[in-house]
C-alpha cells in the first residue's frame, strides 16, 4: 500500500503538474551545468599531470660530447641513477605546405622498442612497419597534423642549418606528452634512426643524454657525480639541466585552467543553488493556503515538514537522476577538449564517484534546505493570513506612486503591466536576472580577454619592433656579417647581438638552469624595453644587467640590485640586477658588453642578428630566403623568428582560455536562459486567472506574448545591468592573473570597445527564447480553462 504522505505529494505534483515541470527541468539543468564542470575537473585535475609522469620525464638533461655506449653503462650503474638514455636533437625546417616553412626539432632515437626516459608511443593507426621507423622515415608528434597537409606516405622537404636538404618519407604519427603543443610553439617534433640521419648526410655534433634519478633532490645532488664521470671518460659537459621535481613546460597553462575550472565550478554551483531557490521558492509560495489548511486542522510543524520536505526531496532526487548522465558525458566532452588543446589524452575513463555523489548530493539538499526554510516562514504566518487569498496590487495597477507613478505612465499598456508583474514578485526576477547576469558576464569576460590578448600582442611588438630575428649555429666576426648583409635589397636595417647562455649563480649556489643572456649593441634600435623598474643599461655601470619579468618569476632567488654571478663553463662574471623589464617568451637577461666580454672573449662575432625589411617585403619569405643565403655563404642559421610567428605564438597559448571562457558562457547563459524561462513560465501560471481576463476582455494571443516577452525582456536587462558591473570585476583578475600564470607575462587590460552592445543583444536574445514558449502556451490555453483555475 501506497503510504499517505507519498499519495500526496503525488497529488500536489499531479495538480500543479507544470510549474513541478518547469521545477524539475530547471533543477535538471542546474545540476547538469554543475555536475559537467564537476566531471570536467576532476578529470583534468589528476589525469593531464598523470599523463605526463607516464612519459618518465627525465631529471637530469646533459649536452654533452659524443659518448659511448660504454659510458652510457657507467652512468646507469651510478648510485641514484634509475635510467640513462641518449637523444641528440637536429635541428632542421619542414615545409608543410607549399612555401610554408617550419621548424623542425629532429630527436635521434637509438631504439624504438626500448624507450626508457621521455618515453612516447606511437599514434592509433601507425602501421606495424612504422614502428620504428625505416630508413629515410620520419615520424612526428601528433599535433603537428595541424600544420601538415599531406599523410603518411608522403614525402616532407626538409633543410638543416648547413644548407642541405633531403626529402623525408612522413611514415606517421606518434603521442610525445612530454613536447610542448605544436600548435602554441610553431614548431615541428621529429622521431628518426641514426641510419635515416646519416642517410641524410647529416652528423651529430655531440650528444644529449636524458637521466632519471630516485628521491626528491636527488639530481641536484648527483649532478656533480654525473659530471665528474664524464668528465673522467673525457667526455665535456657544454650544458646541464636540473629538474629535481620534472615539470611539463606548460604546466603554468594547465593550473591557470585548473583555477579556472574550479573557479567555474564554484560559480556554476551558487548558479544552480540560485536556480533552485527561484525554483522552490516559487513552487512553495502556492503551498502558503495549504499549510494555513493543515495548521487549522491541527497539523503539528514536523507533519508539515516532513511532507513537504519528502516532496521536494523526491523531487530534486529525480532531477538528479536525470541529469546525471548527461552531465558526466558533457563533462568528459569538455575535459577531452581541453586535453587536445594541450596534446594530452585522459586517463580515466569516467569521472570518479564523487562527482556523482556530489551531483545526487546537491540536487536533492538545495531543494530540501529551501524547502525547509519556506516552511518554517509559513508555519510563523498566522494561520488567518495563511488562509487570505493572494492580495497585493492588481495585475494591472502601475508600480509606485507619485513621481514614479507619472512615469510609469507615459509608457505603453503593455509594458507597464510586464514592469508590474516584475515589481509585485521582485525576489524571484532578482535571482533569475542574478543567475543572467553570471552568464553574461562570462560572455563580456571571454570578449575582454580576447580584446587584451590583441592589445598584449600589439604592446609585444611595439616593445621588438624588428621584423626578423636569425640565430646563428656559432659567433661569426661582426664585419664578415655585414659585409654580408650590404646590397641586401630587402633589409632595411641590421644589428649584431651577441649571445651565450650562462648559470645565475650567487655565492657559489646555483640558482637556476641556464638561461639566455644577450648583450644588445650600444643605441639598439630593435628593442623598445618596456622598464617594470630600475633602469635599461645605460653604460655607466658595467656589470649592470637587466632581466625579464619572466626570468624573475622562475627564479625568485633573483631581485632587483641583487648581486650575483654569471657562470659558463670556466668563464665567470659578476654582475648587479639594475632594472626589470617587461617581454614575451622565455626569462633571459640582457647584459653590458662589458659582461659578455668576461663570459665570451672580447674578440667573439655575433650570433645573433635582428632585422627591419623594406617596404613591401614580406618577413616569411624574406626569412627563408636570408637562412638559405647564409647557409649557401657557410654561415648556418640554427634559428628564425618573424614578427607573424611571434604573434601566432602568442596567439597559440591564449587561444584555448578564451575558448573555454566562451564555452564557460555557453553553458552559464543556458542556465540563464532556462532560470529565466522558469521564471516567466511560474508567472504565467500564478496569473493563469489574470490571462483569462485579459483574453475575456478581447487581449489576443500576440498581446499576451508581447506581454510576457516585455517581462522577460524587464529582468534580462537588470541581468545586463548587472553584468556590466559584474564583468571588469571578472576579466581584470583573469587577465592580470592568467597571463602572469600562463606566460609570465601580465596583460594589459583592455575592454572590448563593442562588448556592452554585444551584451545587450544576447540579452534581449535570450529574453525573446525564454518567454517564447511560456507565452505561447498561455496565448493558446482557453479562456474558460484559466478562468478556472485556483
Amino acid at each position: 500500500m501506497i503510504p499517505v504522505r507519498v499519495k500526496k505529494a503525488g497529488c500536489d505534483f499531479g495538480v500543479r503538474w507544470g510549474r513541478t515541470l518547469l521545477a524539475f527541468s530547471g533543477l535538471a539543468i542546474g545540476l547538469f551545468v554543475t555536475g559537467a564542470v564537476l566531471a570536467a575537473y576532476s578529470l583534468l585535475r589528476t589525469d593531464l599531470e598523470a599523463g605526463y609522469r607516464r612519459t618518465n620525464p627525465p631529471n637530469l638533461v646533459l649536452r654533452t660530447d659524443a659518448v659511448t655506449p660504454e659510458i652510457l653503462r657507467r652512468l646507469a650503474d651510478l648510485p641514484g641513477v634509475t635510467a640513462v638514455e641518449q637523444r641528440p636533437l637536429v635541428m632542421a625546417r619542414a615545409e608543410v605546405r607549399p612555401g610554408r616553412w617550419l621548424p623542425l626539432e629532429l630527436a635521434v632515437v637509438d631504439d624504438f622498442r626500448a624507450l626508457r626516459v621521455a618515453t612516447f608511443t606511437p599514434e592509433a593507426g601507425l602501421p606495424a612497419d612504422a614502428w620504428p621507423p625505416p630508413v629515410g622515415g620520419l615520424l612526428v608528434e601528433r599535433d603537428g597534423r595541424y600544420f601538415l597537409d599531406g599523410g603518411p606516405g608522403t614525402t616532407l622537404p626538409l633543410r638543416f642549418s648547413d644548407g642541405a636538404s633531403a626529402a623525408a618519407a612522413f611514415s606517421g604519427y606518434v603521442f610525445d606528452p612530454g613536447q610542448h603543443p605544436s600548435r602554441m610553439e610553431m614548431v615541428l617534433y621529429g622521431y628518426v634512426t641514426r641510419a635515416t640521419l646519416a642517410a641524410w648526410g647529416q652528423g651529430l655534433d655531440g650528444s644529449r643524454l636524458l637521466l632519471t634519478t630516485s628521491g626528491p633532490d636527488s639530481a641536484t645532488t648527483l649532478a656533480p657525480t654525473v659530471t665528474a664521470a664524464l668528465a673522467a671518460a673525457g667526455v665535456g659537459v657544454r650544458r646541464l639541466e636540473i629538474h629535481d621535481q620534472p615539470r611539463y613546460g606548460h604546466q603554468n597553462q594547465l593550473d591557470a585552467l585548473m583555477l579556472l575550472m574550479a573557479g567555474l565550478a564554484v560559480t556554476t554551483l551558487g548558479m544552480g543553488t540560485v536556480l533552485v531557490v527561484n525554483l522552490i521558492d516559487a513552487l512553495m509560495t502556492r503551498e502558503r493556503r495549504a499549510i494555513g489548511v493543515m495548521r487549522a486542522l491541527g497539523a503539528r510543524p514536523e507533519q508539515v515538514a516532513r511532507d513537504y520536505l519528502l516532496a521536494t526531496g523526491f523531487l530534486g532526487l529525480a532531477a538528479g537522476l536525470a541529469s546525471l548522465w548527461p552531465a558526466l558525458a558533457m563533462g568528459t566532452v569538455i575535459a577531452r577538449f581541453i586535453a587536445a588543446g594541450n596534446n594530452f589524452d585522459l586517463l580515466s575513463p569516467h569521472p570518479p564517484l564523487w562527482v556523482w555523489a556530489a551531483v545526487l548530493a546537491f540536487g536533492a539538499g538545495a531543494p530540501l534546505a529551501v524547502t525547509a526554510w519556506r516552511v518554517r516562514q509559513a508555519m510563523r504566518m498566522p494561520v488567518r493570513l495563511a488562509l487570505l487569498r493572494g492580495g497585493g496590487a492588481s495585475a494591472g495597477a502601475a508600480p509606485g506612486t507619485g513621481a514614479l507613478a507619472r512615469v510609469f505612465t507615459v509608457l505603453p499598456l503593455l509594458v507597464r503591466l510586464a514592469l508590474g508583474a516584475v515589481l509585485r514578485r521582485p525576489r524571484p526576477a532578482v535571482l533569475t536576472a542574478l543567475v543572467l547576469a553570471i552568464g553574461l558576464a562570462f560572455f563580456l569576460t571571454a570578449l575582454n580577454v580576447r580584446a587584451s590578448m590583441q592589445g598584449t600582442a600589439a604592446a609585444v611588438m611595439r616593445t621588438k619592433p624588428y621584423d626578423v630575428q636569425l640565430v646563428l649555429r656559432q659567433a661569426y666576426p661582426t664585419d664578415r656579417l655585414q659585409a654580408w648583409m650590404t646590397g641586401r635589397s630587402e633589409v632595411r636595417a641590421a644589428e649584431y647581438w651577441r649571445g651565450v647562455e650562462a648559470v645565475p649563480m650567487v655565492d657559489g649556489r646555483r640558482l637556476a638552469n641556464p638561461v639566455a643572456v644577450v648583450a644588445p649593441p650600444a643605441g639598439t634600435r630593435m628593442i623598445r624595453p618596456d622598464v617594470l623598474a630600475g633602469h635599461w643599461l645605460d653604460g655607466a655601470d658595467a656589470q649592470g644587467v637587466v632581466v625579464t619579468q619572466k626570468l624573475l618569476a622562475d627564479v625568485p632567488d633573483l631581485r632587483l640590485g641583487g648581486r650575483y654571478q654569471l657562470r659558463t663553463g670556466e668563464r665567470a662574471a659578476a654582475v648587479t640586477v639594475v632594472g626589470v623589464v617587461r617581454e614575451f617568451g622565455p626569462g633571459r637577461v640582457y647584459a653590458s658588453a662589458a659582461v659578455m666580454d668576461t663570459l665570451r672573449g672580447a674578440a667573439s662575432g655575433a650570433d645573433i642578428l635582428y632585422l627591419t625589411l623594406a617596404a613591401g617585403s614580406s618577413p616569411r619569405p624574406a626569412a627563408q630566403a636570408l637562412q638559405d643565403d647564409l647557409a649557401a655563404a657557410g654561415i648556418p642559421v640554427m634559428a628564425a623568428e618573424t614578427a607573424e610567428t611571434l604573434v601566432a605564438i602568442i596567439d597559440g597559448h591564449l587561444a584555448l582560455i578564451t575558448t573555454v571562457l566562451m564555452a564557460i558562457a555557453v553553458l552559464a547563459l543556458l542556465t540563464g536562459v532556462l532560470g529565466l524561462a522558469a521564471c516567466i513560465g511560474v508567472s504565467v501560471a500564478e496569473r493563469a486567472r489574470e490571462v483569462g481576463v485579459m483574453k475575456a476582455m478581447g487581449g489576443g494571443g500576440a498581446a499576451l506574448i508581447r506581454l510576457f516577452i516585455y517581462e522577460a525582456m524587464a529582468i534580462a536587462l537588470v541581468g545586463w545591468a548587472i553584468a556590466l558591473a559584474l564583468a571588469p570585476l571578472i576579466s581584470r583578475p583573469v587577465v592580470g592573473r592568467f597571463g602572469q600564470r600562463i606566460i609570465r607575462y601580465p596583460f594589459d587590460y583592455q575592454d572590448c570597445s563593442w562588448g556592452a552592445f554585444a551584451g545587450l543583444g544576447v540579452a534581449v536574445l535570450v529574453a525573446v527564447l525564454a518567454a517564447a514558449m511560456p507565452a505561447a502556451a498561455a496565448a493558446r490555453t482557453p479562456v474558460a480553462t484559466t478562468l478556472r483555475t485556483e
